[in-house]
């Protein structure tokens, strides 16, 4: 009996984790409005003030489109992978594209910003607030 209710119990732990994990991977649909980027061998920061650019990603639950300066300047489809960071190691979502002008970059959403990090040495973090 106690065996029984140890089955029951991981079963229901592990659908728990599993509806989580879609959870977090449908947040970030949606119109994303850039704030800043840093990042670079200079570290430098950039911003729409600073660049003269304004910058929209919108996802849907297979493709993200870039919006720059209210035009579409590329669309691709796109996929949320659990894998190893570059930046730290850690099992991190990751978004792959079909966008070769885009790189696989890892994210985190906090309240209603959207924090993504290339996955690349060298290469910048970029902050979104949802429109």
């Amino acid at each position: 009996m106690k065996n029984l209710i140890l089955v029951l119990v991981t079963i229901f732990l592990i659908s728990c984790n599993n509806d989580r994990e879609i959870e977090k991977s449908k947040s970030i649909v949606g119109k994303w409005k850039w704030i800043e980027s840093s990042g670079g061998i200079d570290g430098r920061i950039e911003n729409p003030i600073t660049t003269g650019r304004s910058i929209v990603l919108e996802f849907t639950e297979s493709t993200i489109k870039t919006y720059e300066n209210g035009l579409l300047t590329s669309e691709g489809n796109y996929q949320i992978q659990l894998q190893n960071s570059i930046l730290g190691g850690q099992r991190e979502m990751i978004i792959i594209t079909t966008d070769p002008k885009q790189f696989k970059r890892s994210y985190e959403i906090v309240t209603n910003n959207l924090y993504l990090r290339d996955e690349c040495f060298d290469c910048f973090q970029s902050k979104y607030i949802k429109q």
